[in-house]
């Protein structure tokens, strides 16, 4: 079972993320703080598998201050979560690479989803590599390539390229070919430059 810290000034809304994360066995909130200087303290108590983390936090100190600090003394993976997507933000928290960043409202797959997918990001332990035509598949996939034309470019059966999507769907735990490749690209097996 992966631990989730929750940091979040609005309680309603963190109460809301655990009680989402709880319903799933493989989650457990194991603490939740509402501000800066509470998350720092419980941060020295509590070892997270990873940390949600609000940008806009009450005080003077944000979420993207706080990630910073947990980059250089912790190492813990970390998805923002916020209300704001406008561009200074997202180039802010931007630099620190996050895991996920999602903007509220949000909806339980969503949040899922990203908590899911940044776990699996963050463990090598727990990640096999894909084989050499999985990669294939899902750089194609990432290039936003329909079945059909991957089919055509590799020689095989559009059925055939359908097996292998639902197959790393399964093999990954994942939901849509979106968090394949957000998964991918997060691993490494996909490079935008190609």
């Amino acid at each position: 079972m992966k631990g989730i810290f929750i940091i979040e000034d609005e309680i309603v809304v963190a109460k809301d993320i655990e009680c989402i994360l709880s319903a799933e066995e493989q989650f457990k909130v194991i603490d939740i703080a509402t501000s800066y200087e509470i998350a720092r303290r419980k941060l020295r108590m509590v070892k997270p598998d990873l940390i949600l983390c609000d940008i806009n936090l009450k005080g003077p100190r944000t979420g993207i201050d706080l990630m910073g600090e947990v980059m250089q003394q912790y190492n813990i993976p970390f998805i923002f979560i916020t209300a704001y997507s406008d561009v200074e933000t997202l180039e802010k928290a931007g630099r620190l690479k996050p895991h996920n960043y999602i903007t509220k409202p949000f909806n339980e797959k969503q949040l899922i989803s990203s908590v899911k997918i940044a776990l699996l990001a963050s463990d090598n332990t727990e990640v096999s590599t894909p084989t050499d035509r999985e990669l294939s598949v899902i750089k194609l996939l990432a290039k936003g390539l329909s079945s059909k034309q991957i089919a055509e470019i590799l020689s095989i059966s559009s059925s055939t390229v359908e097996t292998h999507r639902k197959n790393l769907i399964a093999k990954y735990g994942i939901n849509k070919t979106a968090e394949l490749i957000c998964l991918a690209t997060a691993k490494g097996w996909v490079n935008y430059q190609e």
